[in-house]
């Protein structure tokens, strides 16, 4: 659940990130910030009073690290109206931990600021928007009218594009991390939604645990509601202001579908537990969709507030199934054509590479002779066939 420092250290060295990255306890009682959790990871040059200093802001926070050894950090972004001299300090203070990171073997650091290569939560709310009217239709003339020009009004939502460009952004995240080797750190003003969505889909698509249901629950907890995701503003649950509303945690789980369809044996879970999982985004009764931070959640559940005269109230997890279905129903969150294969050691990748040519010339080969000897007797059809 990430709400504890041992499950930050356990997640680690799960991942073999505990040679150049540290769980800090620097924001226990909050003294920090409201908005970072109580305990989270941070490179190992960085000091406890940098993180004091700058309040979190500027300070890059570790999200995952690849088996290569190159890692996934995210980081919120410094005020940018600011006095020179305090520019000045932070540039210095940024320079130094960004040659901290790229040092041997982390020659590179790769930073991409997503407010300027992904669309903005306001473009995302505006295509959701315009997403879901094709769905609230009132007649059958309505309906029969959309029919016919379904594909051009749902290409003119902009929300497969808006899927796509996402899609295009986490690769391009894995290629770095795997391909290149090189540390990418996502910069964000808050470091809390896009930067939550681009690093659940690299996790997703290169950490097989994360597309299990207990390592995609423990993603979600990571990355998104101790990670400090606004669920209160984004969702608008209590019908307050429309200006914050955007469907951020929608669109990572419309990404990760898109994953569950084009490979469908590499997850756990089943699409049925994605539709699940966002309709409990909206449901009251659920504390883990409804804070904006780990410390809303923390004095809301606390506050005199929510005594009763029996009992202080006491909010669900939303992983909890067994409140919502009984285990029939539960049956189809998983996944029956699940198969998990495990990563060769690049010994044997080399080895099984060799037989697939060996055996892919030696077919070709046969297929040659064969064809030869058809060609020779006068089967010209049987020679057709085998060359389509």
């Amino acid at each position: 659940m990430f709400d504890t420092l041992e499950d930050w250290r356990d997640e680690l060295e799960r991942t073999r990130g505990n040679v150049q990255y540290k769980a800090v306890s620097t924001n226990e009682g909050y003294r920090v910030s409201e908005k970072l959790p109580l305990y989270f990871v941070v490179p190992i040059c960085v000091s406890e009073e940098s993180i004091l200093k700058y309040e979190g802001r500027g300070i890059p926070i570790w999200c995952w690290s690849c088996h290569n050894g190159a890692a996934l950090l995210k980081m919120s972004a410094f005020p940018k109206e600011q006095d020179d001299s305090t520019s000045q300090m932070q540039k210095a203070f940024l320079d130094g931990i960004y040659r901290t990171i790229r040092k041997p073997p982390y020659e590179l650091l790769k930073t991409d600021d997503l407010s300027s290569s992904l669309p903005s939560l306001q473009e995302i709310q505006t295509a959701y928007t315009r997403f879901k009217q094709l769905f609230l239709i009132d007649n059958s003339t309505d309906f029969w009218a959309t029919d016919v020009k379904w594909f051009s009004l749902l290409e003119s939502t902009n929300w497969l594009e808006i899927i796509r460009r996402v899609l295009k952004k986490a690769i391009e995240v894995v290629e770095c991390l795997e391909r290149q080797h090189t540390n990418v750190l996502l910069i964000e003003e808050s470091a809390t939604d896009l930067c939550c969505v681009i690093s659940s889909l690299v996790q997703v698509m290169m950490d097989s645990y994360s597309r299990t249901k207990l390592g995609f629950q423990s993603l979600i907890q990571k990355e998104w509601v101790i990670g400090g995701h606004g669920f209160l503003d984004r969702c608008n649950h209590l019908h307050r202001s429309d200006k914050e509303e955007a469907p951020v945690f929608l669109l990572l789980l419309n990404c990760v579908w898109q994953l569950v369809q084009q490979y469908p044996p590499a997850f756990e879970f089943t699409e049925t537990y994605l539709t699940v999982l966002s309709d409990s985004l909206y449901v009251p009764i659920f504390s883990t969709f409804f804070f904006n931070s780990q410390h809303q959640k923390d004095t809301t559940t606390t506050g005199e507030i929510l005594k009763t005269q029996s009992s202080p109230f006491r909010f669900l997890t939303v992983w909890d199934w067994s409140v919502q279905f009984d285990l029939k129903a539960q049956a189809f969150l998983n996944n029956p054509l699940y198969a998990e294969k495990p990563k060769p050691e690049k010994s044997q990748r080399k080895t099984a590479r060799f037989k697939v040519r060996f055996f892919f010339f030696l077919t070709c080969y046969f297929y040659h002779l064969k064809i030869k000897k058809e060609v020779q007797l006068g089967h010209t059809s049987s020679m057709l066939t085998v060359v389509v």
